[in-house]
């Protein structure tokens, strides 16, 4: 397999002078990416919590962040493994010593394939799997397994009307199930998706159906036990529900990735720990820094961040603090709600209205909260840790 490059970038860097620790303002090169090091711990600690309480296996979505460094914390505090999107992303894992993945795709491309089907001949005490949904991707599954005298664990996904991938009832279900087994493949169980549902409630009946069909198919699953294994980061609570009355012999496998660092919008409005305020509750990680450039009319400041910096697909970015001045030195303050607020962003420029009265001058420093952290990881390479004085404790590397 090829050997994956060193991770290699300059941006959110500082000057390479500057010891660590040191505060993320000092010799910094912005913008930067920080992640606050105590809602790491804290979220880490809740969501753990949370699944062991309830019996359920955790394999957090590892494409959320594509950090090794945080999947190791997440294994450590317990978690099964991790879920990735691709196999590329399983490769990541795996050249980082994360053996246990779930790949939640089904896997068509034949070296893909024939690569997670050699992961037990690299090391038997390795668990991979992929899902399955239709004949065509049973049959590439197959051969490929057969071309490397592999094996291949899978499991059916099980979508529903208007979602995306997976079979759509329990008879195209099972016909996938029994084509898998009959083609060699291992068949573990069923996978689910319910994050694209539009509430809890219908969230847990579409969970309720899934149940139902991994009881159906559980004669095909070799083994003791079987696997179910859904999402997990809008509507886990809807999930737990459902699957409160499943079977001894089968292990519910959640997959829950925006929790670690959780954010100020998408995730925050709708995690089930507002409505399950005794189980936990989450706090907001990510920030993005970035200086202030322009001042060019009354009411308006430009900010050097922009879209390849930072998240805008499920909503703009908050400002959380703003240091007037712009170093290490210069007290936080945080502004007023609607008195600083994102109104647009270009590749590399943020749009900020300013309320009657307020002030801001190039040089100061704006501090964002973010809304979807998926899609603020892909844009850098490098992420500092900072500890809740604003010092770097580490700097964490991304593979995308």
């Amino acid at each position: 397999m090829p050997t994956i490059p060193a991770t290699v970038s300059t941006k959110g860097a500082w000057d390479p002078g500057a010891s660590t620790p040191h505060h993320v303002l000092d010799a910094a090169h912005l913008p930067v990416m920080t992640l606050r090091d105590s809602a790491l711990v804290n979220n880490t600690a809740v969501m753990q919590a949370y699944v062991e309480r309830h019996g359920l296996l955790f394999a957090p979505h590892m494409k959320t962040h594509m950090s090794p460094d945080l999947a190791v914390r997440q294994i450590d505090a317990g978690a099964w493994g991790v879920t990735v999107a691709s196999v590329q992303q399983a490769m990541v894992a795996w050249e980082h010593g994360i053996h246990h993945v779930l790949v939640a795709n089904e896997v068509l491309d034949p070296a893909g394939l024939a690569w997670l089907a050699s992961r037990r001949s690299a090391d038997p005490a390795s668990d991979v799997l992929c899902y399955v949904d239709s004949a065509a991707g049973v049959a590439a599954a197959a051969a490929a397994t057969a071309a490397v005298d592999g094996q291949l664990h899978v499991l059916v996904e099980v979508g529903f009307p208007g979602g995306r991938t997976g079979v759509r009832d329990a008879a195209n279900a099972s016909d996938i199930a029994q084509r898998a087994v009959d083609a060699g493949l291992t068949l573990r169980g069923v996978s689910g998706y319910e994050g694209g549902l539009p509430g809890v409630d219908e969230a847990r009946a579409y969970v309720d159906g899934v149940l139902a069909i991994a009881a159906s198919v559980r004669p095909l699953v070799t083994g003791d036990r079987a696997l179910l294994s859904m999402g997990g980061s809008a509507w886990f609570d809807a999930v737990t529900d459902a699957v409160a009355a499943r079977p001894d012999d089968l292990d519910v496998l959640l997959r829950s990735g925006a929790y670690l660092t959780h954010d100020d919008g998408f995730y925050e409005a709708r995690t089930p720990f507002h409505r399950h305020p005794a189980e936990g509750s989450l706090r907001a990680a990510i920030e993005v820094w970035g200086r202030v450039t322009s001042c060019p009319e009354p009411g308006l400041a430009l900010v050097a961040v922009g879209k390849r910096d930072i998240s805008f697909d499920e909503g703009l970015p908050v400002v959380r603090q703003i240091r007037i001045g712009g170093s290490a030195r210069d007290a936080q303050r945080v502004p007023a709600p609607g008195a600083v607020t994102v109104t647009r962003l270009d590749d590399q420029h943020c749009y900020l209205a300013l309320a009657t009265g307020v002030a801001l001058t190039p040089g100061d420093v704006v501090v964002f909260g973010i809304s979807h952290p998926c899609t603020v990881f892909d844009k850098w390479r490098q992420v500092h840790v900072v500890d809740d004085d604003d010092t770097v404790l580490e700097t964490i590397a991304t593979w995308f």
